[in-house]
């Protein structure tokens, strides 16, 4: 009997211990966008920008034109990110879902898309809109653009990607010009016709201080 009752013992606790172990895991499982949306778990935001990627908050989605219109954290410049709904992931704490799920107001990061083909591949939620409120991210006003016009010779053009490097005639440092997601038909012509030696004329928005995203060819 008393051997009966230490076996008996022994499940009980082993079963505990499964019980216990479940609970924890399922404590510490993180919440999916759809949880933190709703407010079912606590709103988890991961913060760190990976090499590559840009921060940015969510204005609109545009599902006709396959397009997630945004702000940079970090400049104020709006921009347009192409999407492939069968090509895109949107990506939070390891769950992936479709670009239609993320909202105006989300925090996101995303690696700039190549210049061919023109879609971005994932997109990280780092902080639902829901969240943003008790956040770091909240919002706050956003400094303005900086146009600037440049002109100088081209050193170097890479057709692939849409960026070319300009000697300006004043200063003489480098700067690397890139064309926008939603450069316009001309700006691109233009791009195009680009060889190394031209003297040009640009106009556009400082993304850092050797960087300009171009607004036009003047």
């Amino acid at each position: 009997m008393n051997r009966l009752n230490r076996w008996q013992y022994f499940l009980a606790v082993v079963v505990g211990l499964i019980f216990m172990s479940g609970c924890a895991a399922e404590l510490a499982r993180r919440p999916t966008l759809g949880e933190a949306r709703a407010g079912q778990r606590p709103q988890e935001g991961d913060t760190t920008l990976r090499p590559g990627e840009v921060q940015a908050e969510v204005a609109e989605i545009d599902p006709p034109r396959r397009e997630i219109r945004v702000i940079e954290m970090n400049t104020g410049r709006r921009n347009i990110i192409p999407y492939d709904p069968a090509y895109t992931r949107v990506s939070y704490h390891g769950f992936d879902y479709p670009a239609d799920a993320l909202e105006a107001g989300d925090v996101i990061a995303f690696a700039p898309p190549p210049w061919s083909p023109p879609y971005v591949d994932t997109v990280r939620v780092q902080l639902p809109v829901q969240a943003r409120a008790a956040s770091t991210f909240a919002r706050a006003p956003l400094p303005p653009p900086r146009p600037e016009v440049i002109e100088g010779t081209v050193e170097r053009i890479d057709y692939d990607r849409g960026v070319f490097d300009i000697r300006p005639r004043t200063s003489g440092r480098m700067i690397t010009v890139t064309l926008p997601y939603n450069a316009r038909g001309a700006e691109i012509d233009n791009f195009r016709r680009l060889r190394r030696g031209d003297y040009v004329r640009v106009e556009g928005d400082y993304v850092n201080a050797d960087n300009l995203q171009l607004v036009a060819f003047r």
